[in-house]
């Protein structure tokens, strides 16, 4: 289960666990509502999770589906967060992550958000 260590660092907000998880390499695409598509690498990640950690929330995650190619898990899940009165802080985002596997442990090396969508 190559995401399960990742997400659960996730929701504790624990940028430290995070931070060794991710690839030093990592190719990461945003793309917002608007159709803007922007790019990043470990230091944009990084980033990131600092300003979504900058307050407290619950984050969601829902696993939509799973597959494997040779050393690669790809995973693909919605994730939303919350504040302490369950309110929604922002529009979901549906995301694709490519695990590749190092030793025991597999790192994120391939992140795609897909920002502010819409539930229908």
């Amino acid at each position: 289960m190559s995401h399960v260590q990742l997400l659960a660092a996730w929701q504790q907000q624990n940028l430290e666990e995070i931070k060794t998880l991710i690839e030093p390499e990592i190719v990461a695409e945003f793309v917002y509502p608007d159709g803007r598509v922007t790019y990043g690498d470990y230091n944009k990640m990084i980033q990131v999770f600092e300003e979504r950690f900058a307050t407290a929330q619950e984050w969601n995650f829902e696993i939509i589906y799973k597959a494997e190619r040779e050393e690669d898990a790809i995973v693909i899940m919605k994730i939303t967060r919350e504040d302490d009165h369950f309110n929604r802080l922002e529009k979901p985002s549906l995301c694709l992550f490519t695990f590749h596997a190092i030793g025991h442990t597999h790192k994120l090396k391939r992140a795609h958000f897909e920002m502010g969508l819409t539930d229908n």
